[in-house]
């Protein structure tokens, strides 16, 4: 028996955390839990987007649809609540647009001996 096809539908929106640490610049999709880290923050958001991009294409063509929407776990989803969030560019993925939103982290946060500021 063959199982029963499941329609995918992809994010219309997807969640990017942009932190500092060190001296780099994190860009976090939280929707696929991807990451990008770059020296500027608008090289980790071009890196980002590239990413989401190409590994959600790269799933649709493979026939992954099951397996594209991967969230990052709840504790960076919780960065979300204290953070100001910014409308970024869309992302065009086929025929499809997602809505990119930034947020930064308004306070200082220390993770694992790493600080995490706004950039």
């Amino acid at each position: 028996m063959v199982p029963e096809k499941k329609h995918f539908s992809l994010p219309t929106t997807v969640s990017f955390l942009i932190s500092k640490d060190r001296d780099k610049i994190v860009a976090h999709a939280l929707d696929f839990d991807l990451v990008a880290v770059a020296d500027t923050e608008e090289e980790a958001k071009r890196k980002i987007r590239l990413a989401v991009k190409t590994y959600v294409e790269y799933g649709l063509s493979n026939n992954w649809a099951d397996e594209i929407i991967f969230p990052a776990p709840d504790e960076y989803w919780d960065k979300l609540k204290y953070a100001t969030i910014a409308i970024g560019e869309t992302i065009e993925i086929a025929d499809m647009s997602i809505r990119a939103y930034c947020a930064r982290p308004n306070h200082e946060e220390n993770v694992s001996g790493r600080v995490a500021v706004p950039a």
